[in-house]
């Protein structure tokens, strides 16, 4: 018999092979590549339902709903220090990923130059213009009408202005969070501009788009409707400011000076002050809220004068109240 009869073949079997048992890495790996997926098609989602809520505000034409007579804006802005009143003449700082003070809930985180309150009424112009489009069309403009609709003087020195704003704003990155718009805003203020120069006449056709991204911002009816004429009527800076802050609430309540005067801008500190010690840095706050008391009381009589306020008080203890035209209530 030879050798190879001792050698006996293994029978085939019906069991499925064994499959190798992963090791707790593997799972780990396993576990983390579905979470991964899982937040990628939450992120979509998300995405997808923005950009439906955009389409639809858009086509809604969101941004009509105010009559010619005022300037929508949104209150996270008006009642912030995006817009400082500080004088236009001032030189301006360069802000890069800056938190800007807000009254109140939000948080609005800026990239460009510092605007000032010019700024902000051309800003609303702007938006007034591009309203009828929706924000996602270009519109144009000769500086002859938009100044006139702002109120600026009609010269060749007050087109040069228009186009120095108008070039600020378009050098910008805002990013603006708060409960009601749920996801961040993010966008240029200005992301297309041209200006087509010309010398004589209407100062020529210039060219302006919106960021489309402005719509939710004026979603939900959570904007302010600013008394244009009014604005207008009134000096340019902290009166300005304040107009559009009291215009954002339903019924003004009573705020502190040093809130007013943070939420204006107006109460930055010298970098110089870092330096010095605690009872001093102190002491120059304390100037400083002293002198801004004084410019907001002169603005209230403003906003007074032009019939935006029946009546306002600056108590001792600091706490500013005011009574609106259109408000019944009595100062208590």
């Amino acid at each position: 018999m030879s050798d190879d009869a001792d050698i006996l073949e293994a029978a085939p079997s019906d069991e499925p092979p064994k499959r190798a048992v992963p090791t707790s890495e593997r799972l780990r790996e396993i576990t983390e590549r579905g979470q991964q997926k899982a937040k990628e098609r939450e992120r979509q989602a998300r995405e997808q339902a923005r950009e439906r809520k955009k389409q639809s505000l858009l086509s809604d034409k969101q941004l009509t709903l105010w009559v010619d007579a005022v300037r929508g804006a949104p209150n996270e802005i008006v009642r912030s220090a995006l817009f400082t009143a500080k004088n236009r003449k001032q030189a301006r700082e360069y802000l890069d990923g800056a938190v800007i003070a807000v009254v109140g809930e939000g948080r609005i985180t800026y990239t460009g130059k510092e605007l000032r309150q010019d700024d902000e009424t051309v800003w609303l112009q702007l938006i007034h213009l591009a309203r009828e489009n929706g924000l996602s069309k270009p519109f144009q403009f000769t500086p002859y009408s938009f100044c006139k609709a702002i109120n600026w003087p009609i010269n060749g020195q007050s087109f040069d202005r228009l186009d120095k704003c108008m070039t600020r704003l378009q050098a910008t990155s805002l990013k603006i969070a708060s409960q009601r718009l749920g996801d961040e805003v993010s966008l240029s203020m200005l992301p297309g501009f041209k200006a087509n120069r010309r010398k004589e006449g209407d100062g020529g056709l210039w060219t302006v788009r919106m960021h489309d991204e402005l719509v939710f911002l004026f979603s939900e009816f959570q904007y302010t409707r600013v008394e244009w004429q009014q604005r207008l009527a009134l000096p340019e800076g902290l009166a300005t400011w304040l107009h559009a802050y009291y215009a954002s609430h339903r019924e003004p309540f009573a705020v502190k000076v040093e809130t007013l005067a943070v939420g204006a801008g107006l109460m930055t500190e010298a970098p110089e002050d870092a330096q010095l010690d605690a009872a001093v840095q102190d002491a120059r706050r304390k100037e400083r809220l002293r002198e801004v008391k004084k410019l907001i009381v002169k603005a209230l009589e403003a906003l007074k004068e032009t019939g935006f306020l029946v009546d306002f008080e600056v108590t001792r203890s600091g706490l500013v109240n005011v009574r609106r035209a259109t408000d019944e209530r009595p100062i208590l």
